[in-house]
């Protein structure tokens, strides 16, 4: 992938010195200063706990667009901010770097690394100034570890009597990390994860269409998308868990496998047969913008994520409905949101978590260390589940400063029901039922 980049970027070099006395450059940026705090010690979101942190929010990035020709066209940006492979690392990423051709005025075509419209504000989610709120809602913003991608798209636009609409499609191929968290910090053999932040590499080929209609002040979107992961370096997933009696040690371990007799009770395991390193999904997403009387805007948005060959709980349900009111220079909001694994995920969680596992009746020195790692497993696969269950309620306000520049601040509680994998639940410890408030500030600006 960092090949094919290279090239983009030398295609862009190279028309770029071909055109210089024609082209127009211009040159724009970016950033984000922001802080928040919450009120628990262990992590939500990465990086928000009691003792706060910038790191949540915090962003820079530069852009530039050339304009070769009255047809043709090229735009690369770069960012920096939080790594998305490593908890304490910083990192500078080209996020865009594509062509453009518009051969008419009602059509765009674009080759390069660029970004779907997964989202009403997928393009400038990270442009502070785009939007009010003091942070887009994770319950629908971190339903996908990235909707960047090495590709092609196209974007044909019709304007009928009831506005500008304009139908977007895309194919293409991203490498990206996502992000999981063992709490206990207790090593077990063949899982694969170590205590604390497991970062696993993924390359994502995905293809969708997006239809997005302006009219007037209004804005409606629906999207759906096709994706399959496939973990690199021969990593894998629980594409399922297994319930094992005394009878089923053997499966795991062939040396114990006459010691049916001696252990009781049962324990939730995956089966090497049970592991995989593909995932395939299926997005669909709605979203609205809608300016209502007296300065009242509404924002709505929704996404179903659908898994078709694991039962893991990144097959989801999420959204949020917000209201906001521009008075003066000031836009107080208040918005709501809710992410929820399917129920079946969420009812199994609860089961491996407090499953107590297995117990040796003879001491057997193989067999009770074989128990043991086994019941340590239990909280491990119930992690490894990925498993959301929480709502927000916001309120927030942002101040324009000038048009370039916003100040906002914001008030939310999440309450966590079953689990959250949002939350670095501290060790041997849950986040059940639990609520976390968080206090955020942040200074945007574009330049």
């Amino acid at each position: 992938m960092k090949i094919t980049i290279a090239w983009v970027l030398v295609a862009v070099s190279g028309l770029f010195a071909l055109t210089a006395a024609a082209a127009e450059v211009s040159l724009s940026g970016f950033g984000t200063l922001g802080y928040a705090q919450s009120n628990q010690p262990y992590n939500f979101q990465r990086f928000i706990n009691s003792r706060g942190s910038i790191a949540r929010d915090s962003v820079a990035g530069v852009q530039a667009d050339v304009k070769l020709t009255d047809q043709f066209g090229a735009t690369v940006q770069g960012e920096f901010d939080q790594s998305n492979k490593n908890d304490s690392v910083w990192d500078a990423t080209l996020s865009w770097a594509f062509l453009a051709w518009r051969p008419s005025n009602d059509l765009l075509l674009r080759l390069g690394k660029q970004r779907s419209s997964l989202y009403l504000y997928s393009e400038s989610m990270e442009v502070g100034v785009t939007h009010d709120f003091a942070r887009l809602p994770i319950e629908l913003y971190g339903t996908s570890p990235t909707s960047d991608y090495l590709g092609g798209s196209f974007s044909k636009t019709w304007t009928p009597g009831l506005g500008e609409l304009t139908l977007d499609g895309y194919l293409g191929t991203a490498q990206s990390s996502w992000r999981f968290y063992q709490r206990d910090n207790v090593l077990v053999p063949g899982t694969g994860t170590i205590p604390g932040a497991n970062y696993k590499s993924f390359t994502m080929d995905g293809s969708g269409m997006v239809l997005t209609l302006l009219s007037d002040e209004d804005r409606y979107r629906a999207s759906a998308h096709f994706t399959t992961f496939t973990l690199d370096h021969g990593q894998t997933l629980p594409a399922y868990t297994t319930l094992i009696q005394p009878a089923d040690i053997g499966l795991i371990n062939s040396q114990l496998a006459a010691a049916a007799g001696l252990v009781s009770g049962s324990a939730y395991y995956v089966l090497p047969q049970a592991q995989t390193n593909k995932l395939t999904t299926q997005a669909f997403t709605l979203g609205a913008e809608i300016l209502l009387p007296q300065d009242f805007r509404f924002i709505g948005e929704y996404a179903r994520r659908k898994m078709t060959n694991t039962d893991l709980g990144l097959d989801s349900n999420g959204g949020y409905v917000s209201i906001l009111k521009e008075v003066g220079a000031w836009t107080p909001y208040v918005s709501c949101a809710l992410i929820k694994s399917k129920s079946s995920v969420t009812s199994l969680y609860q089961t491996i978590n407090a499953n107590p596992g297995m117990t040796a009746l003879v001491p057997i020195p193989l067999l009770v260390d074989a128990v043991s790692q086994i019941n340590a497993s239990q909280r491990i696969v119930a992690d490894a589940l990925t498993v959301y269950d929480q709502n927000t309620i916001a309120l927030g306000a942002s101040y324009r400063l000038s048009p370039t520049q916003k100040l906002k601040f914001e008030w939310a509680r999440t309450h966590v029901g079953v689990a959250s994998s949002f939350v670095d639940a501290p060790s041997f410890g849950n986040v059940s039922n639990r609520n976390i408030d968080v206090l955020s500030f942040s200074y945007n600006v574009v330049f």
